[in-house]
């Protein structure tokens, strides 16, 4: 049987399976064809090929998932069904439609979106029909991909940071903050996809931002862990890779803070390491 583990983020959607990792923006776009385009109608794309028709004037571009959580219904729908068909393309366990059974599941959600999570697995198994699929916390995805069993697990993404503490693997405390990448991005850049171009976060009016991020976070970690000393610090998603926010935490956290191995990619490669245990 195989197993994917999926993590649909406010910036990017990441997923792993047995054979593929793949990541792509969380963003959907239309525009209508122009009157001397040879065809007609709506042009429809989802991802990278949404990045593409954001350029055009006329475009429209839809953010499914805002501050962690679903908000576009549909969108969300498209982004789920590309990262499941862009992750069992040409995969030789699964080359039969009636065998999409064979595969298992598990979608992380921020600690705070649990409310959407009967509504996904639903999606899910309306679409895919998996032979099971598991809606977790998704820093558990982090936690399980550094080998850890208890901690407190900090996932900095673009629409929220996740902050959650762990005891053998069971979320005992957490908080979704708002205060993430976009506090950095949407300072710097205008456009919806302001936060795919890397160049901004090396713009020397970042080094301000990132202190303020870095203090905005720290307030509600260590708010976290006043009874929590003993557990070690991980940080994980793509806000961590920010030039200088991880010393910056570091020097006010006093401690080593432990990353993962891929810190963007941890939550799904976690996720699947899950899955794959069910399997």
């Amino acid at each position: 049987m195989t197993a994917i583990g999926l993590d649909v983020g406010t910036g990017f959607v990441k997923c792993v399976s047995d054979t593929k990792k793949i990541k792509f923006p969380s963003l959907c776009a239309y525009r209508q064809h122009a009157i001397w385009e040879n065809k007609k109608g709506k042009i429809e794309a989802v991802g990278d090929e949404a990045v593409k028709i954001s350029e055009y004037p006329d475009a429209v571009v839809i953010r499914p998932v805002m501050l962690g959580r679903p908000v576009h219904e549909k969108g969300f729908e498209e982004l789920v069904k590309k990262a499941v068909e862009l992750v069992l393309q040409n995969n030789d366990a699964i080359g039969q439609e009636c065998d999409l059974a064979r595969f298992f599941m598990v979608v992380g959600l921020p600690y705070e979106a649990r409310s959407h999570a009967k509504n996904i697995q639903k999606m899910v198994t309306r679409l895919f029909h998996p032979k099971r699929c598991d809606i977790v916390p998704q820093v558990l995805g982090t936690l399980i991909d550094v080998d850890l069993s208890s901690a407190i697990v900090t996932s900095i993404g673009q629409g929220t940071t996740e902050i959650v503490a762990f005891k053998d693997y069971s979320a005992i405390r957490g908080i979704s903050i708002h205060h993430a990448v976009n506090d950095i991005s949407s300072k710097l850049g205008t456009s919806k996809t302001a936060y795919l171009d890397n160049d901004i976060f090396t713009n020397p009016q970042v080094n301000p931002l990132v202190a303020m991020l870095a203090d905005s976070i720290l307030d509600d970690l260590n708010g976290m862990r006043q009874d929590l000393q003993h557990l070690p610090i991980v940080v994980s998603g793509g806000g961590i890779m920010i030039p200088g926010l991880k010393e910056a935490l570091e020097t006010r956290l006093l401690e080593d803070i432990i990353l993962p191995e891929d810190p963007v990619m941890s939550n799904a490669l976690g996720l699947f390491k899950l899955a794959s245990q069910e399997c």
